[in-house]
């Protein structure tokens, strides 16, 4: 089953490269919206007959299609609208079925998730009120509606064939990007693809990622999807740490390849925080060894890819003090001097509405010392200043207070690692508000909850750790 899904991964993209769906470039070829306008009436073919099989067309088009846009309805991506009807269908079914337990049963979760949906619509509001531009509002509103997967998600996982199909989906997942990863980065590091090819334009617009030279053809490769790869990392060192399958530390040098290639300083940083995490004093040396080869597999994959690349050549290594000094010297690389100067522009923006936000969809104009102009960017880099500058201090009040919940309940060691990775990377990222860090939060939310109900319905057995 896992061939199946690796095969699956790598064709959706190969499909999308020579049938694109709309882009800058580019007009969407009809072909595109056929197959997804047909994987679309499947779906809903197969979630009104209550078969698990629709959901699992749902969960593979998020889980294999990472955080691109392969698949699109004219102009609307596949992803969007298996949200929009399968969640429609769902609760259709659950009133029809007069199933209102699925609220009552959880009102704490039910009435935080809907201060912040409620919020979120405000501050669309707000924001087209303010003149913000729609599709812009659009865009940054969507992602909030994933956080309602929660209410299937409590249920699927109690269905076996859900369980044992995604598993291999996520398996097959990792190691897809582990290749594509890799592929892409021989291709630019020989010379057989190039900046501003077709190819670069179809991995920026198409696959969401972002390709940048760092010098000794070394090129650092990032994908919206590289959002989950530290708390997917944590995920299975955890499960190393509870069973010792030779998979796990396949997983982990795929991740940590992967990571290594994407080359994020705030990952790291999460990394090890979330590492911190996991631990425990019962399992202190299984810890100290996972971890410690979790942090050595990330340094020497980085190492032996970037003397690779450099023709045995360079080793790299100044590039890591390059990412850690410029923390403290921000002028000193690109990146770090282009979030320091959003600050003051975002400051403003919090300044002139601090309470109630500027509403979603907002911009920032300001020099880019990567582009030598000046540029206009929906892109504020600083997570929870992004939410204070759109939502206000109250939007940022209703997101702490549902952190809070998440943290104070989780049971498993591994949902806390990975929901802490998550605030850490929020700082310079949008994680939590991402439409991949919403469905984590989703997911942790859902695991949380049927962990809640077994301490309940058993409360004689220890807690899951």
């Amino acid at each position: 089953m896992t061939a199946v899904f690796f095969l699956t991964y790598f064709a959706l993209r190969v499909f999308s490269y020579f049938f694109s769906p709309d882009t800058p470039l580019y007009a969407a070829n009809p072909v595109n919206s056929l197959v997804a306008g047909l994987i679309l009436v499947i779906a809903v073919y197969f979630l009104i007959k209550k078969d698990v099989r629709g959901w699992l067309i749902v969960a593979g088009e998020i889980i294999l299609g990472g955080g691109g846009g392969y698949l699109a309805i004219q102009g609307i991506s596949l992803r969007t609208c298996l949200l929009i009807v399968s969640l429609t269908i769902f609760f259709i079914q659950k009133i029809k079925d007069k199933r209102y337990e699925i609220l009552k049963e959880n009102r704490i979760i039910s009435y935080l998730l809907s201060l912040i949906l409620i919020w979120v619509l405000f501050s669309s509001l707000s924001g087209l009120y303010y003149g913000h531009n729609l599709k812009l509002v659009f865009s940054d509103f969507i992602p909030y509606l994933f956080l309602l997967y929660y209410f299937p998600l409590r249920e699927l996982w109690k269905n076996e064939k859900f369980k044992q199909v995604v598993l291999p989906m996520l398996i097959a997942a990792v190691l897809g990007n582990a290749i594509f990863i890799l592929i892409t980065f021989a291709g630019f590091s020989s010379g057989l693809l190039t900046l501003q090819d077709s190819y670069y334009h179809w991995f920026r617009d198409v696959a969401g990622g972002k390709i940048t030279d760092l010098g000794f053809n070394f090129y650092r490769l990032i994908l919206n999807e590289h959002l989950l790869l530290v708390p997917l990392l944590l995920f299975f060192v955890n499960k190393c740490l509870k069973e010792r399958v030779w998979l796990c530390w396949l997983l982990l040098l795929a991740l940590t390849i992967t990571l290594s290639v994407n080359f994020t300083r705030i990952y790291f940083v999460a990394l090890f925080v979330g590492l911190l995490f996991l631990f425990t004093r019962l399992n202190w040396k299984k810890w100290l060894l996972y971890s410690a080869g979790t942090l050595v597999l990330l340094f020497g994959s980085f190492t032996a890819l970037h003397l690779t690349a450099s023709r045995g050549q360079n080793l790299g290594w100044e590039l890591w003090g390059l990412r850690i000094q410029s923390v403290v010297s921000p002028q000193i690389e690109e990146s770090s001097l282009s979030r320091m100067l959003l600050l003051p522009k975002i400051w403003e923006k919090i300044k002139n509405h601090p309470i109630l936000g500027e509403g979603l969809g907002a911009t920032i104009t300001v020099y880019s010392p990567v582009l030598k102009q000046t540029v206009t960017t929906p892109h504020l880099d600083w997570g929870y200043l992004e939410i204070i500058a759109e939502m206000g201090l109250i939007g940022l009040a209703f997101w702490l207070a549902f952190v809070i919940y998440l943290l104070k309940e989780s049971r498993e060691k591994f949902i806390l690692a990975t929901l802490a990775a998550l605030l850490v990377i929020n700082l310079t990222s949008p994680a939590l508000f991402h439409v991949l860090g919403i469905i984590w939060l989703a997911f942790a939310l859902s695991k949380i909850t049927l962990n809640r109900a077994f301490v309940t319905q058993f409360p004689s057995r220890p807690r899951i750790l």
